[in-house]
């Protein structure tokens, strides 16, 4: 019975972790082309506000919720979280580059990417929210 609670919470953690990623990628999309196309901003700085303030809201939304973090220092902890999606992201636009250049068509490529980075992305929050014995 344990395992299957045990099973069950993880899975309901990957699904809501899913929604919410989801609804990130909605805001990093939308405020993409909102701060793009109607603002004329530049599309790097388009991109890097818009992938912030989804990253930001990604964090804040699952950390408690979803990975039931109970400690302290959320801002630290954040920063990390910061850190390592710089790295990510950068990994990741790598990869797009590389795959629409050699395989893919730009669109299709990112959305290629995508299981693997959601997978990263779950993973590594899952590590830094796990409770650690004092």
């Amino acid at each position: 019975m344990a395992a299957q609670t045990s099973s069950r919470t993880w899975l309901t953690r990957v699904v809501g972790f899913a929604l919410v990623s989801g609804a990130g990628l909605a805001i990093d999309f939308g405020l993409f082309l909102g701060l793009f196309e109607l603002l004329d901003v530049r599309p790097g700085l388009a991109n890097f506000l818009s992938a912030a303030a989804a990253v930001t809201f990604v964090y804040f939304v699952s950390v408690r919720r979803l990975f039931d973090y109970q400690g302290r220092f959320l801002l630290p902890l954040f920063a990390l979280y910061v850190g390592y999606q710089v790295v990510a992201v950068a990994a990741a636009s790598w990869a797009v580059d590389w795959l629409a250049a050699n395989m893919f068509a730009p669109a299709i490529a990112k959305l290629v990417i995508l299981p693997v980075t959601f997978t990263a992305n779950y993973l590594f929050m899952s590590a830094i929210t796990r409770t650690r014995p004092s």
